[in-house]
């Protein structure tokens, strides 16, 4: 076996000098060189538990085995250029790469996940594709955007010190025929300061402008529940409320005999929702949202931990459903409950966590109607 192996490999590779990966040159600042000045491999993986126990009468229980596989690769070009791709299981869904088992053990798929150029000079990182939100956020902020979340388009990022300046603008839909292009536009002012007593503060103001939201449906892979929407007609399914979406988050930190405790909130306001498109008989805009809490400890390196508590409020038309968490309930709005999780890293490239959701319908009256959720997400996640 390792003389055929040894065969193969001076047949088909060569010899041990040979060169294998051959590299564009480039002419840089009179100097002939490799075009490609770095090259970063990465990805995770993660096995997942999630149950989901439905407390309203006559709804199932839902218990799913699903994965999630993420490989990225980073190059490094010259002029503070990068080129980068990331490659992603699931079935495409704006706020989700979990691949359920599911279908007899049928293929499972990989698409791309981000896809973008990237210019990095010493004051500012722009950027143009499928990229990673370039908006600060703490780490429990998901109720505007969904973590999983990629946007198409263009995003900025500039720093002064302690203070940052992003902005996104993020290509939500084209339509053949049409010129009523949906846009999404996001503006963040963002800061950290040092306090007295060995606190930190780190905190950003966002402006999110929707246009053109009611024009037609976002064309999204994945439709969450919450938002009130066209129910017939040439427009059905589309957005029935104009959004402009104020959102403050914050965090104020602090070490405490080697602990670190983070106290962590949100709050949210849409400042278009236009009640007279309520479709639901009322005249309430359901406009508003907001989450808190606190984490103890953070899983990072080798036999750290963390522990969580967050009680989060999202009513029908604080923001874009189709967007925001996909794990709170069903995901979506007009939700409220209590969110709690426990971390456990016995390496640093693996994490142990059991996170739990108990979700109610904040109106009834409106989708997804009587819906109250238990829900157990338990995983397993690996980096590398």
């Amino acid at each position: 076996m390792i003389t055929l192996l040894s065969v193969f490999l001076m047949t088909f590779v060569g010899t041990a000098d040979a060169q294998v990966l051959k590299l564009r040159k480039t002419t840089w600042r009179g100097e002939t060189k490799n075009l490609v000045e770095g090259l970063t491999l990465k990805g995770d993986f993660r096995l997942r538990h999630d149950n989901s126990s439905k407390r309203s009468g006559g709804q199932k229980t839902r218990s799913r085995f699903r994965t999630r596989l993420r490989f990225e690769a980073l190059v490094d070009l010259p002029e503070n250029l990068r080129v980068g791709l990331r490659l992603a299981s699931g079935s495409g869904s704006q706020v989700s790469t979990n691949q359920s088992f599911d279908n007899l053990g049928s293929g499972k798929g990989l698409v791309i996940d981000r896809i973008y150029l990237q210019w990095k000079p010493r004051w500012a990182t722009l950027s143009f594709g499928k990229i990673k939100n370039p908006l600060w956020s703490i780490a429990s902020s998901d109720i505007v955007f969904d973590t999983d979340l990629n946007p198409e388009g263009f995003g900025q990022q500039l720093e002064w010190g302690n203070v940052s300046l992003n902005a996104l603008q993020m290509v939500v839909d084209e339509d053949f025929g049409s010129e009523a292009q949906q846009w999404l536009f996001s503006q963040q002012l963002a800061a950290t300061l040092k306090l007295p007593k060995g606190f930190d503060f780190a905190g950003g103001a966002s402006w999110h402008e929707w246009v053109n939201e009611r024009f037609s449906t976002l064309g999204q892979k994945t439709t969450l529940e919450g938002n009130r929407r066209v129910p017939a007609g040439p427009g059905a399914g589309s957005l029935a409320n104009d959004f402009a979406v104020f959102e403050f988050s914050g965090e104020l930190s602090r070490t405490i005999n080697s602990l670190p405790v983070r106290l962590q909130g949100s709050f949210i306001k849409n400042t278009s929702a236009l009640s007279v498109r309520s479709n639901a008989g009322d005249a309430s805009r359901y406009d508003l949202g907001y989450h808190f809490g606190t984490i103890v400890g953070k899983a990072s390196a080798a036999r750290s931990w963390e522990a969580a508590y967050f009680y989060k409020w999202l009513e029908t038309d604080a923001t874009v459903a189709d967007a925001a968490d996909a794990d709170f309930g069903d995901g979506g709005t007009n939700r409220r409950g209590h969110i709690f999780w426990l971390a456990y890293n016995p390496r640093d490239w693996m994490q142990l966590k059991a996170k739990f959701f108990v979700s109610s319908v904040i109106d009834e009256n409106l989708a997804p109607g009587a819906d109250d959720i238990n829900r157990v997400l338990l995983d397993v996640a690996l980096r590398f």
